[in-house]
């Protein structure tokens, strides 16, 4: 595992996620600021452009030569523990972001709220499973 890279690569990951979750929002009228109260069917969006933006940056992470010119090797386990590497970044970015909108506007941002959402705990569990998938995948490939 390439922890510096893996860690910009989930940076990235959220990044793009984000801006993306809060375009579809824009997109369908919904104010972000709601937080935890969201329609399910944004969450539902938002899980699946997560997951897809999670499988390219997961293949992008095993296919794309590092600074010093090799790969990471796929397998199912270097895909979970990249996995959990981009969860560890995403709960650090939340808790930024959480704070940052807390201090920044009047209304009260409750990350307990948001992650009690069973949904956010099935979006995790997808998550985790589409980069594990990915680095299977890539491995029977390569083969």
């Amino acid at each position: 595992m390439d922890l510096k890279r893996a860690t910009w690569i989930g940076v990235v990951t959220y990044i793009i996620s984000f801006i993306l979750g809060i375009s579809i929002m824009y997109l369908l009228g919904i104010d972000p600021s709601q937080g935890s109260e969201l329609p399910n069917s944004v969450l539902y969006i938002n899980i699946i452009i997560t997951i897809i933006v999670a499988g390219f940056f997961t293949w992008f992470y095993f296919k794309v030569k590092t600074g010093k010119g090799v790969k990471v090797k796929p397998s199912a386990k270097e895909g979970a523990l990249f996995g959990v590497v981009l969860i560890i970044v995403g709960f650090i970015l939340d808790l930024i972001i959480f704070g940052i909108s807390s201090v920044a506007t009047d209304v009260e941002q409750n990350i307990i709220k948001y992650y009690s959402n069973p949904l956010f705990w099935v979006a995790l569990v997808l998550f985790l499973i589409t980069t594990t998938v990915v680095g299977h995948i890539l491995k029977k490939v390569k083969k």
